[in-house]
């Protein structure tokens, strides 16, 4: 078992958070009407309970991963005709970059949509008769 601490978020045999637990004036420690053991046992009995205090609670904070860029779509260039790969390959990767280096915001997605009026220039400047 563990030594439980006033204030401290702990995670119950059963897998839920309980906490923050506090030390009350018998010495044991509470948290919503649950009274625990400062060895993190529920029972008095010292039995095993799926209530048990097992170990302390650990957040586990996932990376928001943030939606692509829709305007990147217009960047790609794999599926064009050699030419015009060729006239559009800098704008998609000078896109990328522009991902990659600045922070998103209402400027970088002006930047974007500037640079893909600038390819769609060069592109009709090239098929233009």
């Amino acid at each position: 078992m563990i030594e439980l601490q006033d204030g401290k978020t702990y995670r119950s045999r059963g897998g839920n958070k309980i906490g923050p637990v506090r030390l009350g004036p018998d010495q044991t420690y509470y948290f919503l009407g649950r009274y625990y053991q400062g060895d993190g046992h529920y029972n008095a009995d010292r039995e095993p309970s799926p209530n048990d205090l097992v170990a302390e609670w650990e957040e586990i904070v996932l990376p928001i991963e943030q939606p692509a860029e829709h305007v990147m779509q217009f960047f790609a260039f794999d599926h064009l005709p050699p030419t015009l790969k060729e006239i559009s390959k800098p704008f998609g990767r000078m896109a990328e970059d522009i991902v990659r280096t600045l922070p998103r915001n209402q400027q970088r997605t002006m930047a974007l949509n500037k640079l893909l009026e600038a390819k769609d220039a060069a592109v009709r400047a090239y098929i233009a008769k």
